[in-house]
């Protein structure tokens, strides 16, 4: 197998982070070098001994510059061969063998998702499995064969660091939240690059969510305006319908949305989700 990077991004989130290492650790193939891109304070970050990890602090995080992070994260990463993983994960062991066993550099790899409805206290994936769930809108992508381009999502990915660049990396145009992903993907179609989903799996760790993403209203506002200038589409179409159901958005016949008033305070109680996806 060839060598490869793991790349991951942080802010807060220190146990699920310690947890991912665990399970990274508990693998059966070791990656060359981990970077945690750190989007606060690096100072309580604690790597366990056995991993080469490197910490790279990200200035101005305020605003969420996920796409940038992720585009220095790469950058940084040793390898050619990378494997991106969201913080909230927990690997299974045999996930980076099943990943690099199909990465080539004419395709991005993901990998399953299950879901857990609590932040546990180790990273032990096999102690864990039997209590998540699977997304019942992904559990029936096939294995190994190219999918739709728009079920591309930055939790797990496999990607070489030539095809990468090839892509452009994340467009930082957008920040906060939303959009970044799908953007990724239609530029990736747009070089002929195929996704391909191995079968094999991560858990994915509980935080508090909204349904819909009220809490991020404003960014992902401004992310779809940037998208739709782009693409001549609007993204996020079941969030931004959603917004226009609860009378914060109107949007016309052109798709140009115009907000009539931000989120109240109990338009976000209400919006809060109990789903683990």
């Amino acid at each position: 197998m060839p060598e490869f990077s793991i790349v991951t991004i942080v802010k807060g989130r220190r146990k699920q982070l310690a947890n991912l290492l665990h399970s990274v650790q508990a693998s059966t193939l070791l990656p060359y070098d981990v970077q945690v891109v750190c989007m606060d304070n690096a100072n309580d970050i604690k790597p366990p001994t056995g991993l080469n990890v490197s910490i790279h602090v990200m200035g101005n995080s305020q605003k969420l510059p996920l796409a940038a992070a992720r585009n220095a994260g790469i950058k940084a990463a040793k390898t050619d061969n990378i494997i991106f993983i969201d913080v909230d994960c927990i690997v299974s062991p045999t996930l980076f063998e099943s990943m690099l066993a199909q990465l080539q550099s004419q395709n991005i790899i993901a990998a399953y998702p299950l879901y857990l409805p609590f932040v546990p206290e180790t990273g032990n994936y096999a102690a864990l499995k039997q209590e998540a769930i699977s997304h019942p809108a992904r559990e029936h992508i096939p294995v190994g064969e190219p999918v739709e381009h728009l079920q591309f999502w930055s939790l797990i990915f496999g990607i070489q660091k030539q095809t990468f660049k090839k892509i452009g990396g994340f467009d930082e145009s957008f920040m906060g939240y939303g959009a970044e992903d799908t953007d990724f993907a239609m530029m990736f179609k747009q070089q002929g690059i195929k996704l391909l989903f191995a079968g094999d799996y991560v858990l994915h760790q509980y935080h508090d969510k909204y349904d819909p993403p009220v809490n991020y209203f404003q960014s992902i506002i401004e992310n779809a305006r940037r998208y739709r200038q782009k693409w001549n589409f609007l993204p996020m179409q079941r969030w931004l319908k959603a917004f226009q159901k609860m009378g914060l958005i109107n949007i016309d016949q052109a798709d140009k949305i115009t907000v009539i008033q931000k989120p109240t305070d109990e338009q976000l109680r209400h919006s809060i989700s109990q789903n683990p996806y």
